[in-house]
């Protein structure tokens, strides 16, 4: 390979800036503190229109049936109606080949789905 990793990140950064604005959130970031509040985007499918809605941070659990890496289940409540809401993150892969089209959708899914908007989440 050639070339030089500001290289690759220049190309990346000039064709798909999102993977760079995701990939600087992904290890810059903080990890949600209890009581942080996040816009989350959920997506529906049949509109194709994203629907944000305001929620709080409540824990992290660890999802014990993906075994191709490491995932999460990041928890909120819906900041109105009280209800549970979690959101699936895989944040590291062993084998990408071995993801589903719903694995590939949950990659990095907390960073891509929920934008602090907060004090407490900005330390």
């Amino acid at each position: 390979m050639t070339g030089t990793y500001k290289e690759f990140y220049q190309f990346v950064k000039e064709n798909k800036q999102y993977i760079c604005d995701l990939w600087e959130d992904f290890n810059n970031r903080p990890d949600p503190q209890v009581g942080d509040e996040f816009l989350l985007y959920y997506s529906i499918a049949e509109m194709g229109v994203l629907n944000p809605v305001y929620v709080v941070f409540d824990k992290v659990l660890l999802d014990p049936n993906f075994k191709n890496g490491v995932a999460f289940h990041y928890v909120f409540h819906e900041k109105n109606t009280n209800e549970e809401i979690k959101v699936r993150s895989i944040n590291s892969v062993e084998d990408i080949d071995q993801l589903t089209i719903s694995d590939k959708e949950d990659l990095y899914g907390f960073w891509k789905r929920c934008f602090p908007i907060n004090k407490n989440s900005d330390k």
